[in-house]
Order: structure tokens, then sequence, then C-alpha cells
């Protein structure tokens, strides 16, 4: 083991904040639709899985180090904004916060990326962003 200090890929700070975030808001969406008796089983699942994996995109693209990571931040920032949007009365101000830590990270590792990578987050972002409002209208 060699005693120089591992350098942390740019945005590997905000992407981990993110990632708790989301993880957080998570848990307390699934506590705020306990608390109110009748729940809708699920609504409650989809969404919490739904977040849960906005979560492990985040924390994905923050310890990766390979520029490739921009795929996975894509993804979260682009599917933690759409969710922001969506539940904005709800968790949405979480979600929103989540969204923007994600955003920069994904701006910071995307400096090193290759034009298709950054393409393929972008994509992928946009499609996280309508698959919560596809799941919040099926469900």
């Amino acid at each position: 083991m060699s005693g120089t200090p591992r350098e942390r890929p740019p945005g590997s700070v905000p992407a981990t904040v993110a990632a708790g975030l989301t993880f957080a808001t998570a848990v307390v969406y699934v506590a705020v639709i306990s608390s109110q008796g009748d729940v809708d089983i699920g609504v409650t699942i989809g969404v919490t899985v739904y977040l849960g994996g906005l979560g492990v995109a985040a924390l994905v693209g923050g310890m990766r180090a390979g520029p490739d990571r921009v795929i996975p931040l894509g993804i979260a920032s682009g599917g933690l904004m759409g969710a922001a949007v969506v539940s904005l009365f709800s968790i949405g101000l979480l979600l929103l916060v989540a969204g923007v830590f994600a955003l920069v990270a994904w701006t910071r590792a995307g400096v090193g990326a290759s034009s298709r990578d950054q393409l393929l987050g972008g994509i992928g972002g946009a499609i996280a962003a309508f698959a919560f409002l596809l799941l919040v209208i099926v469900l």
C-alpha cells in the first residue's frame, strides 16, 4: 500500500451528497406516506425503488474514476430534477437540492469525458426524468 493519498475525481463530493440526500428523501417519503394511513403500496414501492436507483446512480458516478462516470451522473441529475418538479409539493424540495448537487457533479465530471459519454449521460437523464412522470401516471 503506498503512502500517497488517492486523488478524488472532480464532482465526487457533490455526487456523494446527492446520493445521501436521495436515500434520505426515500426514507422521508416512506415515513410520510405511511403516516397518512391509507397507503397505496404499489406507488410507494415504485417511487422508493426509483429514488433508490437514482441514489445508486449518483453514488456510482461519484465513486468511479473514469470519464464514463458522466453517464450515471447524468441519469441521477436528470431523474432527480424531473422527480423534483413533479413532486414539488411533497418531497420535491429535497429532491431539488439533491438534483442540484448531482448536476454540479455531472458538470464537473463532464470536463474530461468524451462527447459520446456526455451525450449518453444527457439522454439517460432525460429518460430518467420522463420515467418518473410515467411512473406517477401509471401507478
